[in-house]
């Protein structure tokens, strides 16, 4: 038997650390399926908690190329890696970032430096002459019979989102792409076909799941474009993004979401742009965020690095976008929201660096658009050697963004009074509950009261952190509500919490109103 342990990976182009399923473990499944191997799922947090390996052979995926910020779980360490890894007895395989691009020393009798479900199949039909990627058809194949897989999730099925693949690889193979990116390593460009892509959705969504990402991707707007590897910045295939997400609509789903889009694209070919864009929020679920990959405003900056897009692109972009997808939709949050990403250490930086990407900000705000995420991370050192020389700067413009740009952000985009539906309460720390929405960023809410946990509210927002947003169940029944929920409401307090556990049963809301004041709103009507 083989043993699929997942120690989730995070990449530039997929997600796996959950709520979130990479592909990867799929893909492998598929190669169980297809030779009739009998295998077993297991997550790193399974064996955590004392879950054993039971399998003749290990398929370790693991590796946090890009990481994130992980609320309830984390990846595997290379400290849990090595223990298991030292530990276990049989076959051991090990696949995902941790393998291709050597993050730590393995002991591992194979480790994958391309595909490795292409590895496994090599190996178990004693046909493995070294690394190999998988070819179009087996990737398509594989994805659709190991989708089973999904069933033995923790979260299957409510609070488990798929990552789904379109392409793989960066148009910008050609010059290079951005210097420290992991995309264009792949060579040009390979598409998958829309019908694959729509049928391994149905798939999934047959077998229970209900919650999609079609982020597998450098560039959404790229999906088949016209002129790859003969110019850098692709024209936009509107009908083939049309095709697609038409397909995808259709198929029973609750969260269907994107990630990433080359802002370059966007702003070379608006009108192109304006009607993918428009396909976007029409096809697919609010919440939705574009992840602009602009690193830095600082033109020395993206000369040296050979980046995407220069500040005037991304700034179009991010009004295509807002324009197109400000409205709200029936969750609460916007339909569809640009995030912008920067990263730190990159070759060429100065200290002014750091006053140019704050002062693009400060212009985006001024401007009046919105920008659901902002994320500011350190270089990898994965394509070569980078030094994060102004460590402070760095620092001082994370701090900056968080205190001065993404609070004044979020109270635009969930103003006060805002409901959020189907938030999923996630984790209880001290007397405070935290949960998200299913999606692609979703946004971090803390109930100021504990909460049962593991399951969906419908929540009102009365306040704002640098990243999250406070809110409290809704709507709440003035004579259940619990004291620690009361207390916590704006404008209640501890004092006029204890009177209405005194006074109450109210029949109805207006004779607890002097009580509640503000908090009102955040009751239904009692009869």
């Amino acid at each position: 038997m083989i043993t699929i342990l997942d120690g989730y990976v995070d990449e530039p182009t997929i997600l796996g650390v959950p709520p979130y399923i990479s592909p990867y473990v799929r893909e492998v499944a598929g190669v169980c399926r297809e030779l009739e191997i009998p295998y077993e799922y297991m997550t790193i947090d399974e064996w955590r908690r004392g879950r054993r390996i039971r399998g003749d052979i290990l398929v370790l995926i693991g590796g946090a190329v890009v990481p994130g910020r992980y609320l309830s779980t984390y990846p595997a360490s290379a400290r849990e890696i090595s223990e298991i890894l030292d530990s276990f007895r049989g076959i051991k395989v090990v696949g995902g970032g941790i393998a291709r691009f050597g993050l730590m020393k393995l002991n591992a009798d194979y480790s994958a430096r391309k595909d490795v479900d292409a590895l496994l199949y090599d190996i178990l039909t004693e046909n493995y002459q070294g690394d190999r990627f998988h070819t179009l058809e087996e990737w398509n194949r594989w994805l659709k019979l190991g989708a089973e897989v999904v069933r033995q999730h923790p979260n299957f099925p409510d609070y488990l989102i798929v990552e789904i693949e379109t392409f793989r690889g960066c148009p910008r193979y050609i010059s290079g792409g951005c210097s420290f990116c992991i995309e264009p390593l792949y060579g040009k460009p390979i598409f998958r076909e829309e019908k694959d892509i729509i049928e391994e959705v149905r798939i999934l969504s047959e077998l229970g799941v209900r919650n999609f990402r079609i982020g597998g991707q450098s560039c959404i707007y790229s999906y088949k474009a016209h002129g790859v590897g003969i110019k850098e910045v692709v024209e936009p295939n509107v009908d083939a993004l049309a095709n697609l997400f038409k397909g995808l609509s259709s198929v029973p789903h609750r969260v269907l979401h994107v990630d990433n889009a080359n802002p370059a694209v966007i702003a070379t070919y608006p009108e192109k742009a304006e009607k993918i864009t428009e396909i976007i929020v029409r096809y697919t679920t609010p919440g939705n965020v574009v992840a602009f990959g602009m690193e830095s405003a600082d033109p020395e900056v993206i000369k040296k690095n050979n980046l995407n897009a220069t500040p005037e692109d991304v700034m179009e972009a991010i009004r295509i976008v807002n324009e197109i997808g400000g409205g709200r939709g029936e969750n609460g949050m916007p339909k569809l929201l640009p995030g912008l990403n920067f990263i730190c250490g990159l070759r060429g930086e100065r200290k002014e660096t750091y006053h140019l990407n704050f002062k693009f900000l400060k212009k985006v705000m001024n401007r009046g658009y919105l920008l659901r995420r902002i994320n500011i991370r350190q270089v990898a050192s994965i394509r070569g050697r980078f030094t994060l020389k102004y460590r402070h700067e760095c620092w001082k413009f994370r701090e900056r963004v968080r205190k001065e740009i993404d609070r004044k952000m979020l109270e635009k985009i969930v103003p006060k009074g805002t409901v959020l539906r189907n938030v999923y309460l996630e984790l209880n720390k001290g007397n405070y509950t935290f949960g998200r929405q299913i999606g692609s960023y979703p946004l971090i809410v803390v109930l100021p009261y504990k909460a049962k946990i593991g399951r969906f509210v419908d929540v009102k927002v009365f306040d704002y952190g640098e990243r999250s947003v406070t809110a409290a169940e809704y709507p709440l029944d003035i004579n259940t509500t619990p004291f620690s929920v009361l207390r916590s409401l704006p404008g209640i307090g501890e004092k006029k919490a204890a009177r209405i556990v005194r006074e109450r049963p109210f029949s109805r809301i207006d004779e607890a109103r002097e009580l509640l004041g503000e908090a009102i709103e955040f009751f239904h009507a009692h009869r």
